[in-house]
């Protein structure tokens, strides 16, 4: 039986934070990869992978610290009609990403701020992006036992949240393919747009 169909729709600001946030994440990464799997002179390396990298995540940190803010602040369209497990694993799923987005690029923060590296956002500010004088203030044997702990769980956390993606992009498609709600659609302005528009001339 297909469900019942809703219009609610989350707001452009919303929409507009959900997409930048993910478009960054999964160009941060690459650029992750880029400077970490090849060297100068491979086909594949970047030279201004590492610079981009740091920029890309100081963006996303305020991106999705901004995201979480407007997302406490406002009321998010109902999830469909669908049994109690899979309702709870999909706030789960947000919820964990949410922890995500900013745990990971906060933690790449930590380790600058220990390296004593300033970054500027993409060259576009006169300012950089601050280190942390508590991090920064450390002796430096005990910045380096900290870069030690905080470099692994960086990446481990960048993994992590990667592989939560695949989940959570293929749930969108099977609401969207299999049952037919308008869980993908409502983040899409466009196709909303153009989905509203069907139902209200019939």
């Amino acid at each position: 039986m297909r469900p019942s169909v809703y219009s609610a729709r989350y707001d452009t600001v919303a929409i507009t934070l959900h997409w930048a946030i993910a478009a960054l994440i999964v160009l941060d990464f690459l650029l992750a990869m880029s400077f970490s799997q090849f060297n100068p002179g491979d086909t594949l390396y970047f030279r201004d992978a590492y610079p981009l990298h740091m920029s890309c995540g100081a963006l996303i940190l305020a991106l999705s610290v901004a995201r979480l803010l407007w997302r406490l602040a406002h009321r998010r369209p109902p999830l469909p009609d669908m049994p109690w497990l899979l309702r709870a694993l999909a706030r789960a799923s947000h919820f964990l990403l949410y922890l995500f987005m900013i745990a990971a690029p906060a933690s790449g923060w930590l380790v600058l701020s220990l390296r004593h590296q300033r970054t500027s956002v993409f060259g576009l500010f006169t300012w950089a992006w601050p280190t942390l004088p508590a991090l920064a203030s450390m002796p430096h044997a005990q910045r380096q036992l900290w870069d030690d702990e905080l470099l692994p769980l960086h990446t481990r956390l960048s993994y992590l949240g990667m592989t939560l993606l695949v989940p959570h992009v293929l749930a969108a498609l099977w609401h969207h393919l299999i049952r037919h709600d308008d869980v993908l659609s409502r983040m899409l302005p466009r196709i909303a747009a153009e989905r509203r528009g069907a139902r209200s001339s019939t």
